[in-house]
């Protein structure tokens, strides 16, 4: 539930004579803090999502701006808000076409609005905003690993806004970074996506990766937020890769603990076979699988039937357990495997007949054939 821009904003007008001058399109920025600062020497010091406040008092002439505006940008920072007065008495034409082109927030204020004030006011609700969005990280924790005790936490959640009723998913993000750049930068991003939606969300991350909760969103509207998450890959360059595991579309908070297990399975899958975004509601007969509570019977059922194969290839370093998947893929086609791989159709019953001889699995029935084709799956998810 990040704090926006606009949001801090929507009051600011009246109370404190705060004008929008340039880049309005990017008044959905995500405010982590503010700060003032007069020298850009100072700006140095910044890590990125702060609202910046300056009167000028540092600088001596009006060709300090562009400069300072374009080294606040380089910076991530959220906006910029100019204190007009004595030591800045305007704002060149070029400051604000190069705000506008860039959709940087270009603000200002009066000189008799007190910078102290309005801060103070912004950084409280910051802090607030971040109380409530831990109150709501917690209460979200809380249902998915402690699902006996749903019922006490769900009220929480609906005093920040979410309906129990409604459909609620969870969404799998893991953003790797090319630079070495902080993967907070591509969570802020992702934040602002989500925010921009209006409706109640939150998150909370486990070994590196967010879960996110979005109560209320429809499928077309998840698909949307899902694609342009995906896209941030290829728009920013200090973004070299994002996995996303869409869970149950249409689970309730009550059952956030099974969507969870689900998201989390499907988001092993996603990685292994580097499919990004895949949905639980489009996995066909796999969800069976996805939704199995007790991962030993998974286990137990792909010893069973691939377990003498597997062990077979690791001691006499042959591949029948990639050859075997290929033919089920293939639906027991010897010839579309032939095609495949290029080899004659004798080699490929040969190669087959090895395989049903390892396994003592003569594989006539459709059931000899699915119960494989089951553990392979089972497979990427154990």
């Amino acid at each position: 539930m990040a704090v926006t821009l606009r949001s801090l904003c929507e009051t600011a007008s009246y109370l404190y004579g705060m004008r929008v001058i340039a880049g309005s399109g990017g008044m959905s920025n995500i405010v982590q803090w503010v700060h003032t600062v007069e020298d850009i020497e100072v700006s140095e010091f910044l890590h990125g999502g702060e609202l910046i406040f300056t009167t000028g008092i540092a600088n001596r002439n009006q060709d300090w701006l562009l400069p300072f505006v374009k080294n606040l940008i380089q910076k991530q920072v959220s906006g910029l808000v100019l204190n007009i007065g004595p030591y800045i008495t305007g704002i060149p034409k070029e400051v604000i076409d190069y705000c506008n082109k860039l959709n940087f927030p270009l603000m200002d204020i009066p000189w008799k609005t007190r910078i102290v004030d309005i801060s103070r006011d912004f950084c409280n609700r910051i802090i607030l905003n971040e109380r409530e969005e831990e109150d709501i990280s917690q209460a979200l924790r809380n249902i998915v690993f402690f699902p006996g005790d749903a019922e006490k936490y769900i009220p929480i959640l609906e005093c920040h806004n979410f309906d129990s009723d409604l459909n609620c998913c969870m969404v799998a993000v893991k953003a790797e970074m090319a630079d070495g750049s902080p993967v907070s930068k591509a969570e802020d991003r992702i934040e602002r996506l989500i925010h921009s939606y209006k409706k109640p969300w939150g998150g909370f991350k486990v070994d590196m990766i967010n879960y996110y909760v979005l109560s209320g969103f429809n499928p077309e509207e998840i698909e949307h937020l899902v694609s342009d998450i995906q896209a941030l890959q290829y728009n920013h360059l200090s973004i070299k890769q994002i996995c996303i595991s869409v869970g149950m579309t249409a689970g309730k908070l009550s059952e956030l603990s099974k969507n969870y297990q689900i998201t989390s399975r499907l988001f092993v899958v996603s990685q292994k076979k580097k499919i990004s975004p895949s949905y639980y509601d489009k996995m066909g007969m796999k969800k069976i699988l996805l939704a199995v509570d007790n991962i030993e019977v998974l286990k137990s059922f792909y010893a069973e039937n691939l377990m003498k194969l597997k062990s077979y290839d690791n001691e006499n370093g042959t591949d029948y357990m990639g050859f075997l998947r290929m033919y089920l893929e293939y639906d027991g086609s010897v010839q579309k495997v032939a095609e495949e791989t290029f080899v004659h159709r004798n080699t490929i019953n040969y190669q087959l007949a090895k395989v049903k001889k390892i396994l003592g699995n003569d594989m006539k029935t459709l059931e000899d054939r699915l119960n494989l084709l089951l553990a392979f799956y089972i497979e990427m998810l154990i």
